[in-house]
């Protein structure tokens, strides 16, 4: 399909792209520079700062070191004002000089002015008339106030030689006298000024300027009027020390940071303007383009949205939400019909093959055969491999997994079986005859590969789903030859070998071979049932032999599932008769050992697990049984022992062993059947039962309270009568002075 409007819709687009792109690249690249200028003024104040920081500071350290020399110095006192100068004091002097210009690296020279004989000590020694600065030596000797450095100004040592450009500090001798004795002269040459500031910054970029109060420039470049335009001025600063003025700033040689500062905003406006073409561009194409998808939704709507579902239509607000929902629409319509003829397919498929294996009249041989054909199974000529597999555990199977993970297991088993068939060249059609089984004809390849193949593939489906399922499965397979008659005799064998893994086990393949058996002996296990009821209904531990012999002959005839459920059908009918004949108690009993039972003959898979399970609700049915029947023996027994107990409490031999001897019991065992059932012990019992009598006797009769003690059963009087005042609360002579209120008043019980 070609994709013209794709292309279309491209090329329209792209243009505007490419422009807006473009000249939004140039505005960003010019925000760039416009940002990359206001860090360079930034840096140039800086610069500014620090230019106008180290010239004040080393003019001020000059400064400090020569009024620090003439205040503390002597020498210089003694130089200015001391009546006669030797050699030897002007060899001291120039000394002294040396050292200012060794220290201070930005001197240029020094000289010592004398006034009283108009002496100059500098290079050479020299009269004031004669030497060339002395017009500056009479404007200092007149000068009273003002900056300490005077701007820039031309020196000469000598009237023969060049002169150097300078600033100039001249302090008086002494320095706090009213009238001066001399003056120091300090030298600073420009130059070297020059050459120490040089390594603040770069001169190729930057530039630094600085001029003295009167607007002379002192260093760096002359006065920009000269050469319009060519640098620009970021910084400027005016020292409090000196009054001097420092400018800082870029070059701009080529004119170009004025080309950026004037071109910056003329970017921005023309950024804005593609800008805003770029957007009516895209209005104008947008309305162009749009026209196709008009058309569409039009067909569509005069197609399809008649036939749309109403809260479809609804939630489709816009163009393409219709468009989507009409497709959408048709898609789930065609999978649906596609699913159902697929459903429809598949059940036919089944059907069929169920009818043609099941029925014996409705498929004829010829029409099996054309279905065989329309399923594309090489069957011409073949012998056949009829398998019935059963899930092993189907209502385990159910409990474990949801109806889609068993629906997609059950998928995997019959891929699995036409899989393995194939691995062996063998055809197969495989469907699921009920929901646990699954049915399989296999074609067999011919000659010796067809009897490996019958003999190899039940045992690889079972193994197969053994090792990788978390299920098993059992197999019957028979043997027929290719038409439809036999299939259906091999197909029903097969359904009966499975009636068979009751006895033989689950997880395997059962052949016709392994059911070979003698005819079961009926009569033996009817009685064994019979025998079985009497010794359950007995508690007698006999049950278990008749169990073991019952199952004993279903093992060794070999029983299919049908012969074994009629059997254990007789078995309950049998114990519910015998227990029905019991009385009420050993029927309630019954009732609930039954509900297992009923529980049990839908569950059970095996013989081998019937047996067990069987096994485990007869011990426990005995076991109820005979704790019933204890329990009853049991109530008897108590109740003959109080009622001894009653008539003999007077008896002071009466004991827990006196009664083991009279009925023959433990005497842990009275005690223990007289607690559960009466809720206290014997002796209590007996104590209470004994001063019960007494309190009657003590209020009821004449009797001496000796005579009392031996009628209840104590010999010992002191005994009596603690165990009177334990329980009662008071003596018993106590008892019968004051009546019933002297015990009742005294009993902390009431």
């Amino acid at each position: 399909m070609k994709q013209n409007w794709f292309y279309r819709l491209l090329l329209s687009y792209l243009p505007v792209f490419f422009i807006v792109i473009a000249i939004l690249f140039l505005a960003f690249f010019q925000a760039l520079n416009e940002q990359s200028r206001k860090e360079a003024v930034n840096a140039n104040t800086f610069l500014a700062s620090q230019v106008l920081q180290h010239v004040d500071s080393e003019l001020k350290k000059i400064e400090y070191h020569i009024l620090s020399g003439i205040l503390t110095d002597s020498f210089l006192a003694q130089y200015f004002t001391g009546a006669e100068v030797t050699v030897l004091d002007n060899i001291q002097a120039v000394k002294i000089m040396d050292e200012l210009k060794f220290q201070f690296p930005v001197i240029d020279s020094v000289y010592f002015v004398r006034l009283k004989d108009d002496y100059i000590l500098a290079d050479g020694s020299f009269r004031s008339d004669d030497f060339p600065d002395k017009t500056f030596i009479r404007q200092i000797v007149d000068q009273q106030h003002g900056s300490p450095w005077t701007g820039r100004r031309l020196y000469k040592a000598y009237a023969s030689v060049t002169g150097k450009e300078v600033v100039t500090l001249a302090r008086r001798v002494p320095h706090f006298a009213t009238q001066a004795s001399g003056f120091i002269v300090i030298n600073v040459g420009l130059d070297k000024m020059q050459r120490s500031l040089s390594q603040i910054y770069n001169p190729d970029i930057s530039f630094v300027r600085l001029s003295d109060d009167q607007g002379q420039w002192l260093l760096g470049e002359p006065d920009p009027i000269a050469e319009p335009g060519r640098q620009q001025v970021f910084a400027s600063y005016v020292s409090s020390y000196t009054g001097w003025q420092v400018e800082s700033g870029l070059r701009d040689e080529a004119g170009f940071v004025s080309f950026a500062l004037n071109a910056y905003n003329v970017w921005l406006a023309m950024a804005f303007a593609a800008v805003l073409f770029g957007v009516l561009w895209v209005i104008h194409v947008t309305r162009r383009n749009y026209k196709p998808i008009a058309q569409l939704v039009s067909l569509i709507q005069t197609s399809v949205s008649a036939d749309a579902e109403p809260d479809k239509r609804g939630k489709n607000t816009n163009e393409f939400g219709f468009i989507r929902g009409a497709l959408e629409q048709l898609m789930e319509e065609t999978n649906k019909v596609r699913r159902e003829n697929m459903e429809i397919i598949l059940r036919h498929k089944k059907h069929r093959f169920i009818e043609a294996l099941e029925s014996a009249s409705t498929v004829k041989e010829e029409e099996w055969q054309a279905e065989l054909a329309k399923q594309s199974l090489d069957t011409a000529g073949k012998r056949t491999l009829v398998l019935a597999m059963e899930i092993d555990g189907y209502r385990e199977f159910e409990q474990a997994h949801d109806k889609f993970n068993r629906s997609l297991l059950l998928f995997l088993l019959s891929s699995i079986v036409q899989e393995i068939a194939q691995l062996h060249q063998a055809s197969v059609w495989a469907e699921w005859t009920s929901e646990r089984q699954l049915s399989a004809v296999v074609w067999l390849p011919e000659g010796e590969a067809g009897d490996a193949a019958s003999a190899a593939i039940p045992g690889e489906i079972m193994q197969w789903v053994k090792d990788n399922l978390s299920f098993t499965v059992t197999i019957g397979c028979e043997e027929a030859d290719g038409t439809l008659p036999d299939i259906r005799e091999a197909y029903a064998a097969a359904a009966r070998l499975l009636q068979y893994k009751a006895t033989l086990g689950t997880a395997r393949v059962i052949a016709p071979t392994d059911v070979n058996r003698a005819s079961p002996a009926r009569l033996d296990y009817y009685q064994t049932v019979h025998r079985l009821a009497q010794a359950l209904r007995a508690s007698d531990p006999g049950w278990s032999v008749q169990l073991d012999e019952l199952f004993g002959h279903i093992y060794e005839g070999c029983y299919a599932r049908q012969e074994i459920e009629s059997l254990l059908q007789f078995m309950h009918q049998t114990l519910r008769k015998a227990f029905l004949e019991l009385s009420r108690e050993y029927r309630e009993g019954w009732q609930e050992l039954e509900a297992h039972l009923l529980e049990l003959e839908d569950r059970w898979e095996t013989a081998a697990e019937l047996h067990e399970r069987c096994a485990s609700l007869f011990e426990s049915a005995t076991d109820q049984i005979q704790s019933l029947r204890e329990s009853q023996q049991s109530r008897v027994i108590v109740s003959e022992i109080r009622s001894y107990i009653e008539a003999n409490y007077a008896n002071p031999e009466l004991s827990l062993d006196h009664l083991s001897e009279r009925f023959v019991m433990h005497t842990k065992s009275i005690s223990k059947l007289f607690k559960e059932e009466f809720g206290e012990n014997f002796i209590d019992f007996l104590i209470g039962l004994r001063i019960g009598k007494a309190r009657q006797l003590l209020l009821e009769s004449e009797q001496s309270l000796q005579e009392i003690s031996v009628q209840v059963g104590y010999s010992n009087y002191n005994s009596f009568n603690r165990a009177f005042k334990n329980l009662n609360g008071v003596s018993p002579r106590d008892f019968r002075r004051y009546g019933a209120e002297a015990a009742s008043a005294a009993s902390p019980d009431e």
